[in-house]
């Protein structure tokens, strides 16, 4: 059977989105993965590299088009593509998955142009979904995660349980997409979080759920991408907590210190690594280490179950800077409850730790987290009813609407600064505190060139993105910074 998977790309008004930092889609290349190795000839259209349309998979006739749909314009891009392809192929199969149709299920379902929507993993969802149509080997009320419609009503499955072992997973397709057009290369080789912070959707759909692919399965991916594709650098970066499960994170170093590997590396954590962890991982070839400090309020943190203090956060970062691995830290503001004095707070722990890089993002709620049923229950915010509001709903708490205490103004101007300041402020803390790389790559004039370069597009990109998402959707200067950390991550 034709399978198509799509990662929606933008519409033509929403460019800087289409420039934005690119990564690989692993979700829909394991899925790609697993259908093939079922017999089935597969697709993969990455709009954020592809620049196909509906209209040229026409003749190819797929029977069954998936998309990954996450919010925003991506929503947006995934709704408009789904119904050209029903104009364009009536019969096809329409199929949504990821944390949308997993969150509003019902309302994915409301929609004429999607027909089935998957809830959690799709891998093997899909398999069955297809035997279904090719065989039908399987019942559809017998497919667990799925969604479809029934005499025009919503029908929910159960829940299929969570994958247990990865390593049973077939690696990626990487093969379905032209690697050399990311921006990296990213592995994703874990799923699911065991922390329960308030913000995050994982507490709802993942309810605690963690696996990892082992040690020696990582390697093999790292030494298969830097064989096949020449990758010197690789990134963890679709994954919530890669040094979560510490017995692996150090048997996944020695390994790489072992073997020799050279390729680099980053991942995103949790302030909580210990000392001798970090310099393992510094050994092993880790580079930037990836976390989120969210607030420099130890109430906000308490309030958003972080389950990390201030002094942990501070004494991560230091530690990061002594093993000479780069830092990215992530900030939310705007968050219930927040007051002037914990918005203040964020910026004293920012200066304290000498302004290290940081991404600077507004608080979205958005169904399956703690924190957006807080806001429903203190009649804060009223979800949408329908998927065609939701895009909107979006921008708007994304770019106007303040949950917080903050006046609009202060956050406006911490915005602007962080923003204009970007480039700036990266080079000095690397100059500052990392003199030894720094001066290695004065001294390397293509490295020197090509890393400024980059730090010089990212800061163009950044402020060109703040300019449209104000001309496009009619905003003013302090209401456009929630959508940069879809275009910065560095």
């Amino acid at each position: 059977m034709k399978i198509l998977l799509i990662n929606a790309k933008p519409q033509p008004d929403n460019e800087p989105y289409k420039k934005a930092y690119t990564t690989l889609p692993n979700g829909i290349l394991y899925i790609a993965s697993v259908l093939e190795k079922a017999g089935h000839e597969v697709r993969v259209c990455d709009g954020f590299i592809d620049g196909r349309r509906p209209e040229d998979f026409v003749d190819w006739q797929p029977r069954i088009i998936g998309f990954s749909v996450i919010g925003g314009p991506y929503m947006e891009a995934a709704m408009a593509q789904s119904a050209r392809f029903k104009e364009l192929l009536p019969d096809c199969a329409i199929v949504w998955g990821n944390v949308t149709p997993s969150a509003i299920p019902e309302q994915v379902l409301a929609e004429p142009y999607v027909d089935f929507v998957v809830i959690g993993a799709g891998e093997f969802t899909m398999v069955e979904l297809a035997a279904s149509f090719e065989t039908g080997s399987i019942e559809l009320s017998d497919i667990k995660g799925l969604g479809y419609k029934l005499d025009g009503n919503a029908v929910l499955n159960e829940r299929r349980p969570f994958i247990k072992n990865l390593d049973d997973l077939p690696d990626p397709a990487w093969h379905l997409v032209d690697m050399k057009k990311y921006t990296e290369i990213g592995l994703t080789t874990s799923r699911g979080c065991a922390f329960q912070c308030a913000y995050c959707y994982h507490s709802s759909l993942s309810k605690g759920y963690t696996a990892e692919f082992s040690a020696e399965r990582v390697i093999l991916q790292i030494e298969y991408v830097h064989s096949q594709y020449g990758a010197r650098f690789v990134s963890f970066f679709n994954e919530d907590n890669f040094t979560f499960n510490r017995k692996r994170l150090r048997e996944f170093c020695r390994l790489m210190i072992e073997r020799k590997i050279k390729v680099k590396w980053s991942c995103d954590s949790r302030a909580d690594l210990s000392e001798a962890d970090i310099a393992l991982m510094a050994k092993a070839g880790c580079v930037t280490i990836r976390f989120g400090l969210e607030t420099g309020s130890q109430r906000m943190l308490d309030f958003l179950h972080k389950g990390i203090t201030l002094a942990d956060m501070e004494r991560t970062v230091a530690l990061l800077v002594k093993h000479r691995i780069h830092t990215l830290v992530y900030i939310m503001y705007g968050f219930p409850t927040e007051t002037v004095a914990d918005f203040q707070a964020t910026q004293e722990l920012l200066k304290r730790m000498d302004n290290p890089p940081h991404l600077f993002s507004r608080f979205v709620p958005f169904p399956g987290s703690a924190l957006s049923d807080y806001c429903v229950s203190h009649k804060l915010v009223v979800f949408p009813e329908k998927l065609g509001d939701w895009p909107d709903f979006l921008t708007a708490h994304g770019h106007r609407i303040n949950l917080s205490q903050v006046p609009d103004n202060m956050i406006a101007e911490t915005a602007a600064r962080w923003r204009h300041n970007y480039a700036k402020d990266r080079f000095i803390f690397t100059m500052k505190h990392y003199p030894v790389e720094f001066w290695r790559m004065v001294a390397n004039p293509v490295k020197f060139s090509r890393e400024l370069a980059g730090l010089l597009r990212r800061y163009f990109q950044l402020n060109r993105f703040n300019e449209s998402v104000m001309h496009q959707r009619n905003l003013s200067p302090n209401q456009s910074s929630r959508l940069a950390k879809e275009v910065t991550i560095s």
